[in-house]
């Protein structure tokens, strides 16, 4: 019998094979309609039909429409300027790259539209300075007629041959989000009914990153109204519940709970696991699912679990209180998880109304312009700039293709994932341009059209199916389907084949590629360990003072974990990513991803805490609890800004540094402490909750002492580099 990951895995292949079979499908279409209406550029229109099937997606019919309506405003504004200042090119050239940095201002909300409208306006230039005003205009003529034609063979294709769903991704991805889940869930099961030992405790996995959720709205759903906001949320809480609980409450439970008790435990966590099962099977089968039973939370809540007299005893970390509260935390969030799948569903299902309004600003709460758009916006002008300065004053080639790149390069993160981006798309290019000749020698052969279609549609299906299903090196697949056309339809009949236009490609993307690097590296620096050392060492000041707060400030206005610490654990895996093409210091060390699991787990930790701290108000044992571990706080002041100095651009030498040592050994200072308190009347407060604050601040100064005895070991061998 196949499992559930087994057939979340053949639905995922079917449908990279579905997409990469439609995707080839438009662009031949596009072929066909430029060869017997006679296009001046046969090239662009199975450009334009490849971009939206890749960049375009999860939307790609109502990027095919906005992108038009870009294309439009921009060509038009630009042949104005071009009729109006051509006898002042300089002035022209200042007023063009003015619009080209309002255009790309817009990516935060409507990304490859904006892009697009940069890029028609950027190739006029080039178009401009190298022909006349009469060929500029007839090239923003032909370049919005190009994408009317590509985007027409998307919706044909996507619309009337093969209905395309553009939450397809989506639905995958949130698949496998479910059955991340309900692994965790199930481990948990079998842990229990295994009656783990706190010496088994070592061997629980660390918090391995949840599945992401890819939709490209979602950093910029912010909105609590928004599901798909609230899904993200809930999945990410009931990830780290259940790791934490797995890797604090389980390993005790047999020196606490009695046998009957564990049952029952078990039996919940298989409720939860059936219960996301039914969410995977929702997922792929695209139903909605019933809520979670109430009787389920309730019972979580009301049951009376037994303590296993001959080994609990008054001190174990599972009071009843703390398990309660955490088990309806779980259970809530897969009520929310829940919820918020079955209000996303028919809104998915809403056709380009629906995914309109997926768009709107107002719904995703995204903002024009912050940094990155600036940023980004400068960075193209300045790429244009440098650009025309080498083509006219040292003839590097290129052409127009210069231009193409260049605003897909401005948006290029760090220096790291520039010099990915050229590698890979080099590589792409190339194996573009291998296949063509290939294709240009047997069309020469046999120049029938109907070949010429079947070579085509080769070529592009093996260039997405790349793009899908290696998404590492993904820009190579894209790359590739972008350049086949220009490799062997340059024109029809005998002659299909030039090569004029794929060298004219190879060139740009050399040019831009090397121009974005000089941008990068020497105008604009952007190193992915520099700014990932950064974040971290920001990060661990900021958890310093949450933990000062918490120890000596007003716990009634903690919020737990720095957002700082969580930006570590969202972008540190892609800027490490990035840095895997980069040579020495600015490369990636082995012991980052070590240092990593550590942050994650302070993250934990520090979400734990603020649960257990919720879960009462403040009284008296507690605050006499944070009276004895007061030192807590400068110690967490002074460890954390001492690993965190490790982690400056220019840290002390480290061959005269020492790991930073932190046993602050809380749970025995406080073990000593209570047994001289009066005895608490049962019911008003369980003294036990702290004995799980006092395990969590014992973990996160362990952490924080692996954190610098790695990074003084990357250190270390930095200095020998």
């Amino acid at each position: 019998m196949r499992t559930e990951e087994n057939l979340y895995e053949d639905l995922l292949r079917q449908g990279q094979i579905r997409h990469a079979l439609k995707t080839a499908l438009a662009c031949c279409l596009a072929i066909t309609l430029t060869h017997f209406f006679h296009f001046a550029s046969v090239e662009f229109a199975p450009i334009f039909a490849f971009m939206l099937m890749t960049l375009g997606m999860p939307s790609p019919r109502l990027s095919a429409i906005l992108g038009q309506f870009a294309l439009v405003i921009s060509a038009l504004i630009s042949a104005f300027l071009v009729i109006a200042l051509h006898d002042a090119p300089y002035l022209f050239l200042a007023v063009t790259l003015l619009w080209i940095f309002s255009c790309l201002l817009f990516a935060n909300w409507f990304p490859l539209p904006a892009s697009m409208g940069s890029m028609v306006s950027a190739i006029g230039i080039f178009a401009f300075f190298a022909g006349t005003v009469g060929e500029t205009l007839t090239f923003y003529f032909n370049f919005v007629l190009d994408w009317l034609v590509g985007g027409s063979s998307v919706l044909i294709v996507t619309t009337l041959i093969w209905p395309h769903s553009a939450e397809k991704v989506l639905l995958q991805r949130l698949a496998a989000v479910y059955t991340h889940l309900e692994k965790q869930c199930r481990q948990a099961t079998r842990q229990i009914r295994a009656g783990a030992s706190p010496q088994e405790e070592a061997s629980v996995e660390k918090l391995a990153p949840l599945p992401p959720l890819p939709a490209p709205e979602l950093p910029r759903a912010r909105d609590p109204s928004n599901p798909l906001a609230r899904m993200s949320l809930a999945c990410r809480a009931l990830h780290l519940h259940l790791w934490f609980f797995q890797r604090v409450i389980i390993p005790v439970l047999s020196t606490d709970l009695s046998a009957e008790t564990c049952r029952q435990l078990a039996g919940l966590f298989d409720q939860c696991a059936e219960h996301l099962h039914a969410l995977v099977d929702g997922i792929l089968r695209r139903k909605e699912v019933p809520v979670v039973d109430t009787g389920l939370l309730q019972e979580a809540r009301s049951a009376r679990w037994e303590v296993n007299r001959e080994k609990g005893d008054s001190g174990s970390l599972l009071a009843q209180g703390v398990h309660q509260a955490v088990l309806s935390r779980l259970i809530h969030d897969l009520q929310t998880v829940t919820a918020s799948h079955n209000a996303l569903l028919p809104g998915l299902r809403g056709g380009l109304a629906g995914e309109l309004s997926a768009l709107e600003p107002s719904a995703t709460r995204a903002r024009l312009i912050d940094i990155n758009s600036l940023r980004r916006s400068t960075k193209l002008v300045l790429i244009l700039l440098l650009c025309l300065a080498e083509q006219h004053a040292l003839s590097f080639p290129g052409g127009v293709q210069v231009a193409f790149f260049a605003v897909f390069f401005a948006s290029v993160g760090n220096v790291g994932r520039q010099v990915k981006t050229d590698l890979l798309g080099l590589l792409g290019v190339l194996a573009a341009w291998t296949f063509g000749i290939a294709a240009v020698f047997l069309t020469s052969k046999l120049p029938r059209f109907p070949l010429l279609l079947s070579l085509a549609f080769l070529g592009e299906f093996l260039a997405i199916l790349t793009f899908l299903k290696l998404p590492r090196y993904g820009i190579a697949g894209l790359q590739g389907g972008l350049a086949l056309p220009f490799a062997f339809l340059t024109s029809t009949g005998p002659s299909w084949g030039t090569f004029v236009g794929a060298r004219t490609r190879l060139s740009g993307i050399v040019v831009a590629g090397f121009t974005a690097l000089v941008i990068h590296a020497f105008l604009w620096p952007v190193l992915p360990m520099r700014r990932l050392r950064a974040l971290i060492a920001a990060a661990l000041r900021d958890t310093a003072v949450s933990l000062g707060q918490l120890v000596s400030g007003d716990r009634s206005t903690w919020k737990g974990s720095p957002p700082g610490l969580h930006a570590i654990v969202a972008q540190a895996h892609e800027l490490l990513d990035d840095a895997r093409y980069l040579p020495g210091s600015d490369g990636v060390d082995p012991n980052y991803f070590d240092i990593l699991g550590c942050l994650q787990e302070i993250d934990a930790c520090v979400e734990y805490l603020n649960l257990v701290i919720s879960l009462e108000q403040e009284h008296p044992l507690r605050q006499r609890f944070f009276q004895v571990i007061d030192d807590y706080s400068a110690q967490a002041g002074s460890k954390l800004q001492e690993v965190a100095q490790q982690f400056q651009p220019s840290p002390p030498r480290a061959g005269g540094v020492e790991p930073v040592r932190w046993q602050p050994d809380i749970s025995a200072r406080w073990k000593n402490v209570i047994e001289d308190v009066a005895p608490i009347p049962d019911g008003e407060i369980d003294p036990r909750q702290l004995a799980v604050i006092a395990r969590c601040l014992e973990q996160i100064a362990s952490a924080v002492e692996r954190i610098s005895r790695n990074i003084l070991e990357i250190n270390v061998r930095n200095e020998g580099s």
